[in-house]
């Protein structure tokens, strides 16, 4: 009965130091934390720029974007998520929902404004939005 309750403490040892372990890793990186808070505002006119080198996903289709609107989807310094409306040579315009990442850098997925809707996934992506 002896070698139980030590295997217990021993059991509760390891539990301690390994969520003591975790705690410690949820610490918040402090050169990560001070990049993040020093993030410039994106302005939309500069997703759009970005938003506008890209080329039309859906299949079948081809050419790139001939005209962009983008708008935030809150006040916050990145605006996420956006609402980014695409026009490409070939009708219907797709509107995308665009995630602005800490790096800058883009990801969307888009449906057609009109028309039937597509059973893939249109991606749009792209590195990165300029600093306003």
């Amino acid at each position: 009965m002896r070698f139980g309750g030590l295997l217990v403490g021993l059991v509760l040892a390891v539990g301690v130091a390994g969520a003591a372990v975790a705690l410690h890793a949820r610490e918040g990186n402090p050169q990560f934390v001070s990049a993040q808070r020093a993030l410039a505002p994106v302005a939309a006119a500069a997703l759009d720029a970005l938003v506008l080198t890209t080329s039309d996903p859906r299949p079948g289709y081809a050419g790139r974007a001939r005209a962009v609107h983008c708008a935030p989807g809150s006040a916050s310094v990145l605006g996420n998520p956006w609402s980014c409306l695409v026009r490409y040579p070939g009708p219907p315009d797709l509107l995308y929902r665009v995630i602005v990442y800490g790096d800058r850098s883009i990801y969307g997925l888009g449906q057609p404004v009109a028309g039937r809707r597509y059973e893939g996934q249109l991606i749009v992506r792209g590195c990165c939005v300029a600093p306003s």
